[in-house]
């Protein structure tokens, strides 16, 4: 059998206010999660890029905040840290793609230049190769041996 623990007091007095929020206050709340979802757990950088500006520079911000029951001072203060960490983590990830396509880019423009100053080698033309004129000619009177 499992180890029963007993919830602590604190627990339940939040659990209590929590159940006391109205259904616009819960609604808010579900935009609050809603953005931070977005900005920490999305793949896709453009949403979670203007979630985290939203969050760091929205001018409603902190009124939605106040909609949800929320202080929204208190939730940037303790979110900037990894607003920013986050932020700096996809520019880096933009910055190094984008490297990448540069490098493949001057590649492109390196084989390029090449195949301009190198002239190509001729290459054989092997349709004209069935004449047959290019192999010696034996007489009747041949014989292999």
């Amino acid at each position: 059998m499992g180890k029963h623990k007993a919830p602590f007091l604190n627990n339940e007095v939040l659990s209590l206010i929590e159940n006391n929020k109205t259904p616009e206050q819960r609604l808010w709340i579900g935009v609050l999660a809603q953005a931070f979802s977005d900005a920490f757990k999305s793949t896709d950088e453009r949403a979670a890029m203007d979630a985290l500006r939203w969050i760091r520079h929205g001018q409603d911000f902190n009124y939605v905040c106040h909609l949800a029951g929320r202080n929204g001072d208190y939730i940037k203060a303790r979110m900037l840290d990894k607003v920013v960490e986050r932020e700096s983590s996809i520019i880096m990830k933009r910055f190094h793609n984008q490297k990448g396509i540069d490098n493949v880019i001057k590649l492109k423009i390196a084989q390029k230049q090449k195949e301009i100053l190198e002239p190509k080698k001729k290459r054989k033309n092997w349709k004209n190769v069935a004449d047959f004129n290019w192999l010696p000619k034996y007489g009747h009177d041949y014989v292999d041996r």
